[in-house]
């Protein structure tokens, strides 16, 4: 049974007319199908997103091809509804993930810049104060930004569009589907071991280091959504 529509306020009106109207759209819809304001399973209609955010059909028709592209919609025979987790899933999206960060890393050790190597290191560094502090939206942006800056350091526009979407997919099947409680610290330490694989110039260590990192979390979140499932069997039975 599809879940119910999200609720007519969930968006925020869009009152410039930016020339990336688009990614501004895109980036709302996609935000709040992480934090479930539109939760899986339901309805996404082009007409309600359009009026709620105060734009043409135009922007968001773009921006819903560009989620579905992501996997974050998928279409139905009434439309497109926002994406449903299973193990699968999950396990596809962590392993693309996991090979598109090695790649990047492998790259940005080569390629990276002075100032670039600055702000990952700067974006490393505050994961691990914002984790240890168990500031967790803190966190979350942090982690965006430092693997944002890796996928710029890789210099390769079309590598950095792909990242940009599986990020985005990753990000929510984390977030959203399964209560998963941890802390960061692991994560962001990792962030500052790949950071230093940068800076040393070694690609092959920052390709390995990242695609561990990556492959770790999806273990974590597998387990955790096998046993939530498991869960939901017992109180079936």
């Amino acid at each position: 049974m599809n879940a119910a529509p999200p609720a007519t306020n969930a968006l925020i009106p869009l009152s410039a007319r930016p020339e990336n109207l688009t990614s501004m759209v895109y980036s709302q819809i996609r935000d709040r199908i992480i934090d479930a304001t539109f939760p899986p399973g339901s309805s996404v209609s082009e007409a309600s997103l359009a009026t709620q955010l105060g734009v043409s059909k135009t922007p968001v028709r773009e921006a819903l091809l560009r989620l579905r592209q992501a996997g974050l919609v998928e279409p139905t025979t009434r439309g497109l509804r926002v994406i449903e987790p299973s193990a699968k899933m999950i396990a596809d999206a962590f392993e693309l993930r996991a090979a598109l960060e090695a790649t990047a890393g492998r790259y940005a050790a080569d390629r990276i810049d002075a100032t670039i190597l600055e702000a990952l290191a700067s974006a490393a560094s505050d994961s691990l104060a914002a984790a240890r502090g168990r500031r967790a939206s803190d966190f979350h942006d942090d982690d965006r930004r430092f693997h944002t800056v890796i996928a710029t350091a890789a210099g390769n526009d079309v590598l950095s569009q792909t990242m940009d979407n599986s990020f985005a997919l990753t990000q929510a099947l984390r977030q959203r589907d399964v209560a998963l409680e941890r802390d960061f610290v692991t994560d962001a330490e990792e962030h500052v071991a790949i950071a230093e694989a940068i800076r040393a110039g070694d690609g092959e260590l920052a390709a390995r280091r990242s695609s561990e990192h990556i492959l770790r979390i999806m273990g974590q979140l597998l387990g955790a959504f096998g046993a939530s499932h498991d869960d939901e069997d017992d109180k079936d039975t």
